[in-house]
């Protein structure tokens, strides 16, 4: 038995620098609660992979439990469906070099030995651990009518060589993911990785969206185009998760929320191999909070534009030393809830809505110091169908709650995001789930309507530190002590373009120089010929400087 690394994202990251290929994370499951304890018993974990790859590294996570796990035995094969596994495609997975159990050490992360299995684009794989004695699991806690993990009851031992779900409880079937976090690949002819570091919004919650998220829109875009051209966008999301840190027992952290943005940035995104950019989806729930929440009590300076602000620099600080990119999002329209949706109502105040506008106007601004941000509060707007509310969420867009968008509003969203921002081509856009229509007249439809067209565009607009052009769409930042790592064809290439519109400017210059010097010429000798045309007497003689006389009466000009 073998004591795991706290924390062995570390020993991947050097080994995606000694390896070739490189080693890139194309799926991640945050861990945000613990959830009852398990003893002698089977989980298996299923993960899709949207890229494919010639060998792979798993993670687990035992941060929330103060005590270590042990597991006795893990292997991976390829779902066939459901619980169940292809016959033939199981493989064991080993740790620390070669052994087949591992200790995973209280609060901390194991990743196992590289795995000699080849994964194809969508294609689920199924990942099976056998617990020794009694363990505390570690979950992501998200979202109703989808079931990523099955589990035994206690004592049924270790079952991760059978195919089948014999042996495994039914009622333990859950959309609840256990200790399995990431899924790292190497051999992918894909570029690197995305991380969409967000809350419930991005984790996908809602109670007509069975955990469809804009992270899975994106995903589907970006997969359509060739496979050196696409992404892995990985989604970090986690429900209730906060930007900034709260109080005890003011947010949702000791119930599900994970810890603050700020607090597991590097673990859970700037600590994964082959990541190359960041979307920052966070805030909402600050605002929110700091409110009072379900108690309804403020805690200043809790929540607040400020505060938030902060969050958020302190974040584009550690990405941009970590050589990573990061684009923001603005915080979406919401409004009251009155319970319908079989949640507790939640009331959303006019000094709620006065932050969220001054964090969007913050974030849109060229001081934000994001590489970009995304405007998809505008395309979330009550602006469609006759309507002109921006600052209210658009039915047709939202579930009941007026928090979560529906299927169609995370539909909406991925195809408002140009895929040109992470360095690949404009990925095609998916087509929408309603049909709307925007509203004639109305500012915030138009904005919405430019926002939307920004995911078809082949180019974004640019802005430096000098010169602001900036849109109220979509932004774009160079900052020069960024790294380019990931980017670097693609400044080649502005480089190219900027030298030949210098060389082009530079030849119309002197064309206009030549033209311009041509044009005066003619006119003097046309001006000769018409003074020679009226004869000789019309042109008068030239006046003759005699030349400068010296002597004594005539001392020599200085």
């Amino acid at each position: 038995m073998v004591l795991g690394s706290v924390l062995s994202s570390n020993a991947l990251a050097s080994a995606s620098n000694s390896l070739s290929p490189k080693w890139q994370t194309i799926w991640t499951s945050p861990t945000d609660i613990a959830e009852g304890f398990t003893y002698n018993s089977t989980t298996r974990d299923i993960a899709t992979v949207p890229v494919a790859g010639h060998s792979i590294v798993l993670s687990f996570s035992n941060d929330w439990s103060p005590t270590a796990t042990t597991f006795v035995a893990v292997t991976v094969g390829v779902q066939q469906s459901g619980i169940d596994m292809v016959p033939g495609t199981i493989i064991p997975v080993t740790f620390n070099h070669g052994s087949r159990s591992v200790t995973i050490a209280p609060h901390s992360r194991v990743s196992s030995d590289p795995v000699p299995m080849a994964v194809r684009a969508g294609e689920s794989i199924a990942v099976s651990l056998a617990t020794a004695g009694s363990a505390m699991v570690s979950v992501h806690f998200c979202c109703d009518d989808r079931i990523d993990s099955y589990a035994t009851g206690d004592g049924a031992g270790n079952l991760t060589n059978s195919p089948t779900g014999a042996g495994f409880n039914p009622l333990l079937a859950s959309a609840t993911m256990r200790w399995l976090t990431s899924v790292v690949v190497a051999g992918s002819p894909a570029q690197g990785t995305v991380v969409a570091f967000g809350d419930s919004i991005t984790d996908g919650f809602g109670y007509t969206n069975h955990a469809f998220s804009w992270v899975n829109a994106l995903q589907t875009r970006i997969s359509k185009l060739p496979p050196r051209q696409q992404l892995s966008v990985v989604n970090e999301g986690i429900a209730g998760n906060t930007l900034t840190i709260f109080p005890p027992r003011t947010s949702y952290d000791d119930t599900s929320g994970g810890v603050a943005g700020v607090t597991r940035l590097l673990p859970d995104a700037l600590d994964l191999p082959g990541v190359r950019d960041v979307v920052l989806f966070l805030g909402t729930n600050d605002i929110w909070f700091g409110a009072g929440g379900e108690a309804g009590h403020p805690i200043p300076p809790y929540g607040t534009a400020a505060a938030i602000e902060t969050g958020m620099r302190q974040v584009i600080a550690e990405t941009h030393a970590h050589g990573v990119k990061i684009f923001g999002v603005t915080l979406l329209p919401r409004s009251s809830s009155s319970g319908v949706d079989g949640e507790k109502p939640e009331a959303w105040l006019p000094v709620e809505q006065a932050v969220l506008n001054a964090v969007n106007a913050w974030m849109l601004s060229p001081i934000s110091g994001f590489d970009g941000v995304v405007n998809l509060a505008a395309v979330m707007g009550d602006v469609y169908n006759g309507a002109c509310q921006p600052s209210l969420p658009f039915p047709g867009y939202f579930n009941l709650d007026n928090l979560h968008p529906n299927s169609a509003g995370q539909t909406v969203m991925a195809d408002a995001i140009s895929t040109v921002l992470f360095g690949i081509p404009q990925a095609p856009q998916v087509p929408q789930l309603v049909s709307v229509t925007p509203t004639p007249g109305c500012a915030g439809a138009l904005l919405a309507t430019q926002t939307l067209a920004l995911g078809r565009q082949p180019s974004v607009t640019t802005t430096t530190s000098s010169t602001t052009t900036t849109t109220s769409h979509v932004t774009r930042t160079t900052h020069p002590s960024t790294s380019s790592r990931g980017h670097g064809t693609n400044y080649i290439f502005d480089f190219v373009i900027a030298l030949i519109a210098l060389i082009l400017l530079a030849l119309i210059v002197l064309v206009l120089l030549a033209i311009g010097n041509t044009r005066r010429r003619a006119q003097r000798r046309r001006a000769l010929h018409r003074r020679l045309a009226k004869g000789p007497g019309t042109i008068p003689p030239r006046r003759r400087t005699p030349p400068p006389r010296s002597g004594p009466n005539h001392p020599p000009r200085r």
